[in-house]
């Protein structure tokens, strides 16, 4: 902290009160009012994201589902490093756009997530809870409603001790003074509507915090762009700005929502002085010199130790000792050259403290809690003199790897399983490897964790930190995380195997479902040392029949089976993380017939469906604007468009002509959905059509066939009912609502109780060829390896042919 945020600590010392805002995905979050509270009025501010918006698109990366729900998880928390609130979240899993709340709760399990917000609710205390939703409006996202609707439900249910009981071993009975809605202009204008202000509570919050140098919304703005997978980077809108609530449950409000809640230290019993000497250290802090107010942060210290007091005292008491590291300017860190560690090694580890002062401290002791090791330092830290400590800790056997805590087992369609109820809530997994030091400071032991980072000096980006990565002694990946079969000929599948932490010598196998056949049986595996590579290679014989199953691959060490992949995810504003997901494919045997054989491939937002395709034995180019000529284009048998193509192409306006003429030759185009938000043209195929936000979230809505004698219905593969058997998440999104009579609708679909959308697969005879648009969800049925949703996609690909 500087010397501005330290003053803006102190302040904070002296205001008790905690508000908790709710909503169901990363970005749905106030960050205006995240920002407001922790800043300004100094509460302790939490945001509880129902989900990690697992379900949603990714604009940054090919990342869907699981690995997307954990770049959202660190774009959430990247945010809240911006606006200084904590972040929470329940087991729901974002399953995609659901239209009521009903549905929602059906599959999330109402009952388990209510008990993960109950017991965030009891954890934090809120006084406040904000819900960014309605819990009565049927007009939304039904994630979104469903979130208000817990949120009211928790309100009361977090004060009864006769409700999720089980939590009481680690938290206690808590119910908040009041709840209220942040409604908004926008969620009426949005709908014609006007909006009227009377009887709500006004708070302005747009103002200016001096001791930071920033407006909020600046803050709100930074904070907000972290979501970049969602692509709502946001300039700051700075001047006066009203935020407007309105009462759901508790006590009556009329000008504040902390009105009649006391914010001060008398809620805590016998801390009268504590205040007075609060506000006694600010009127003395000097700026230039904080380590002058460390005598008496030390002696108010003291007096919070002579206070018994669950709910805040330790709390303060946190705060406080951060106050005193800022002031003393002292820094400790702990680091390691290994990037990561098998349960059973010893990491090395360096210790490095200096103390930026001239007032004594002892690095008295480091404990590693988790293993059991401490070890006796007793060093004093002279004034701007680097001490340091090589050190080094056994992992414990049984330390659990690094995978996220909520990715360990499997879930339901709708819910992470996760059993330990202290992880419930968490936004990650807990240090890996904490270390507390302990500081003699003027009499008083001081504590404080350290997280041993990997460290390495970048020579662009200079110093990098990630976490220790604690992981299994060898990685074993399968070429394909989908495998399909079209006929019962075998394939060969490599298997790329890893040696993580050390020598690895054992042997490989892979295990297939009943009917299905390896060759060879296992193959030996004897790796030299951490990072050693090597490839192994089977034949896979699938059944003569149609099958679906898992093939894992098994990697057997000294007795002890094996059988994680190594994920990773880079971005410059989450970093590095690490994923260990079972080392799995899925096998899929299916009558899937094709014709044609290259396909030119143009990227949108990021899918998998190039590699999708390459499984039933299409060969795939990826193009660049230079390939994408008429001309060029002849060398293919079709050509793909990707998701959001005409979201996020800034020149696609500029390829369509070409891509025209390679139809009009005889071509075969097929574009896939996009939204509505920035289309970068208007003209997306050669005849008319305009897309809404119809969209058909059942994954098991019925699919009618509106022209059944059409070929891309009839071949090669016969399309049939049994071909939409199996979807997951959704059946399609942003349908066209609109289009010219030269296109021929060829699919219809509607959730239950609404009208049929038929323009979900549209397509027309150009020249000749075909151009086909499709707002169906390939992106997510062919890497789930959705039988029929490939025998469709082959139909698309081989029409005319």
């Amino acid at each position: 902290m500087n010397s501005g945020e330290i003053q803006l600590a102190l302040q904070k010392l002296n205001i008790l009160g905690r508000v908790l805002y709710i909503a169901a995905h990363p970005d749905d979050e106030n960050t205006n009012l995240m920002a407001l509270w922790s800043n300004g009025s100094l509460y302790e501010t939490a945001y509880l994201s129902i989900t990690r918006g697992d379900g949603g698109q990714n604009l940054i990366g090919p990342e869907l589902r699981e690995r997307l729900g954990v770049i959202r998880t660190e774009e959430l928390l990247a945010a809240r490093r911006v606006d200084h609130g904590k972040q929470f979240f329940s087991r729901a899993i974002d399953f995609g756009f659901s239209k009521t709340a009903e549905e929602t709760m059906r599959i999330w399990d109402h009952d388990k997530i209510l008990s993960d917000v109950v017991g965030v609710v009891r954890k934090f205390r809120p006084d406040v809870i904000v819900t960014r939703f309605s819990p009565e409006d049927q007009l939304t996202h039904g994630h979104h409603t469903a979130s208000a609707i817990l949120a009211r439900e928790a309100f009361s249910a977090a004060g009864d001790p006769n409700r999720f009981p089980e939590q009481l071993a680690f938290v206690k009975p808590w119910r908040p003074t009041r709840l209220v809605w942040n409604t908004s202009p926008f969620f009426f204008s949005n709908r014609n509507l006007p909006f009227d202000p009377t009887g709500l509570t006004v708070l302005e919050a747009g103002g200016y915090n001096s001791l930071l140098g920033k407006a909020y919304t600046e803050i709100a703005a930074a904070s907000l762009s972290m979501h970049k997978s969602q692509g709502v980077g946001s300039p700051p809108r700075r001047g006066a700005r009203k935020e407007y609530f309105k009462l759901l449950e508790g006590q009556p409000m009329t000008t504040s929502l902390f009105e009649g809640i006391d914010t001060n230290w008398s809620r805590v019993a016998n801390s009268e002085s504590i205040a007075t000497q609060i506000r006694q250290i600010i009127s003395q802090f000097l700026p230039a010199d904080p380590a002058a107010s460390v005598p008496e942060l030390l002696k108010l210290r003291q007096a919070m130790n002579g206070i018994k007091d669950e709910s805040w005292i330790p709390e303060k008491k946190a705060e406080l000792d951060g106050i005193i590291a800022a002031c003393l300017g002292l820094h400790v860190e702990a680091s390691t050259t290994n990037e990561a560690v098998t349960p059973g090694q010893t990491a090395t580890i360096k210790l490095e403290a200096i103390n930026r002062c001239n007032i004594p401290v002892t690095l008295q002791e480091i404990r590693f809690p988790l293993s059991g090791d401490s070890m006796k330092i007793d060093a004093a830290l002279p004034s701007n003199e680097l001490v340091t400590r090589d050190l080094s800790c056994k992992i414990p056997e049984n330390t659990p790897y690094s995978q996220p805590y909520w990715l360990r087992k499997h879930g339901t369609p709708g819910a992470f399983a996760v059993d330990d109820q202290t992880l419930i809530g968490l936004p990650e997994n807990p240090p890996d490897l904490p270390g507390e030091i302990v500081l003699q400071i003027n009499g008083q032991e001081l504590r404080y964790m350290v997280d041993p980072k990997y460290r390495i000096v970048d020579p662009v980006a200079g110093e990098l930190r990630r976490p220790l990565v604690i992981e299994p002694p060898v990685f074993a990946k399968v070429s394909n995380s989908v495998l399909v079969f079209a006929t019962n000929e075998p394939k060969s599948v490599g298997v790329h195997i890893t040696a993580a932490t050390g020598p690895a010598k054992g042997k490989l196998k892979l295990a297939v479902p009943q009917g299905w056949g390896v060759d060879p049986a296992s193959v030996p595996i004897d790796l030299k040392g951490a990072g050693a590579e090597t490839m192994a290679t089977f034949t896979v014989k699938p059944p003569d029949q149609n099958s679906e199953g898992t093939l894992r691959a098994i990697v057997s060490i000294d007795g002890r089976d094996y059988s994680f992949e190594h994920g990773r995810i880079s971005y410059p504003h989450i970093g590095v993380q690490t994923l260990m997901p079972p080392a799995e494919g899925k096998l899929v045997r299916a009558d899937i017939r094709t014709k044609g054989d290259r396909i030119g491939y143009i990227p949108g937002a990021g899918d998998d469906v190039p590699e999708s395709l390459q499984q039933i034995g299409y060969s795939v180019k990826i193009l660049s604007e230079s390939d994408i000529t008429a001309e060029n284009l002849k060398q293919f048998s079709a050509v793909v468009l990707g998701v959001r193509a005409y979201n996020t192409q800034e020149r696609i306006a500029n390829w369509l002509p070409e891509l025209f003429a390679y139809v009009k030759a005889g071509g075969v185009a097929v574009a896939q959905y996009n939204t509505l938000a920035e289309l970068k043209t208007d003209q997306l195929g050669p005849y008319p059509l305009e897309i809404s936000r119809d969209r058909v979230t059942d994954e098991n809505a019925e699919v009618r066939i509106l022209a059944p004698n059409h070929p891309l219905m009839t071949t090669p593969n016969k399309i049939t009912s049994k071909d939409f058997e199996g979807w997951v998440q959704e059946r399609g999104l942003y349908f066209p609502k609109t289009w010219d009579p030269s296109w021929t609708a060829i699919l219809s679909s509607n959730d239950p109780k609404e009208k049929p959308l038929d323009g979900g697969l549209l397509v027309a005879k150009y020249g000749k060829g075909f151009f086909i648009y499709t707002s169906y969800s390939w992106f997510r049925q062919l890497p789930a390896g959705v039988p029929g949703a490939y025998r469709l996609v082959a139909n698309m690909l081989s029409l005319g042919k």
